[in-house]
């Protein structure tokens, strides 16, 4: 108990750690710094990953609750998300399908096992969801966790050069791209930036978890 208190302590202050080094260097991503903060840190201090594992689970809870404040934003947007949802449920739908058809075109072009497949299927969704669903199909939910921490990180990491490269500018239509492609990580990162394009994110997430769902119902039998 004592080991996995002093887990949740080290990835705490590492990751306060993480956010004073990112404000200092803006160009670098919190939550990226944060991994190898802690990662470094632990296993400098200890090593025991079980240990870390363990106590990672306490954190884990409020997974949930954290992922459900981030609606906060998209209640202060409200009014304007009324008059542009059938576009937002349009790009959302494409967006999840594209996110579902890239691992199955990959599974065929490298023939990789079908447990694997099943667990990547739903990263793309919020982690919450992403469990629940690989679950339900048959996939391995820890490798799903790390299929959807690492969308979420190279997701936030590519962003914003791939949309400035694309020239899209407007906050909604950013927020819905990172949203559906990078989930609650994506989200957490626009906070600072924008309450738009957080809005459009939450929104974004959510649609695409409810999406995605319908979408692997075949994919459970």
């Amino acid at each position: 108990m004592l080991s996995q208190l002093f887990a949740i302590v080290v990835t705490l202050i590492g990751y306060r750690g993480a956010t004073a080094i990112t404000v200092r260097f803006p160009r670098l991503q919190p939550l990226v710094v944060a991994v190898l903060v802690v990662g470094v840190s632990w296993w400098l201090l200890s090593g025991d990953w079980e240990a870390f594992s363990a106590g990672g689970q306490w954190i884990s809870f409020w997974l949930g609750p954290a992922t459900v404040a981030l609606a906060v934003p998209l209640a202060k947007q409200i009014r304007e998300f009324a008059h542009i949802w059938k576009g937002v449920l349009l790009g959302v739908a494409v967006g999840s399908a594209v996110a579902i058809l890239v691992v199955l075109v990959i599974h065929w072009c490298l023939g990789s096992d079908e447990l694997l497949v099943k667990s990547m299927l739903s990263k793309s969704v919020t982690t919450p969801i992403a469990l629940e669903l690989s679950r339900s199909i048959g996939g391995v939910p820890a490798l799903t966790a790390f299929f959807t921490a690492l969308t979420g990180m190279i997701g936030v990491l590519i962003a914003r050069p791939v949309l400035k490269w694309g020239g899209i500018r407007e906050d909604w239509a950013i927020g819905i791209a990172v949203g559906t492609s990078a989930h609650a990580i994506g989200t957490a990162s626009l906070n600072r930036i924008s309450p738009v394009q957080t809005a459009a994110s939450s929104v974004a997430m959510i649609v695409a978890g409810v999406i995605t769902s319908i979408y692997l119902i075949p994919f459970s039998f």
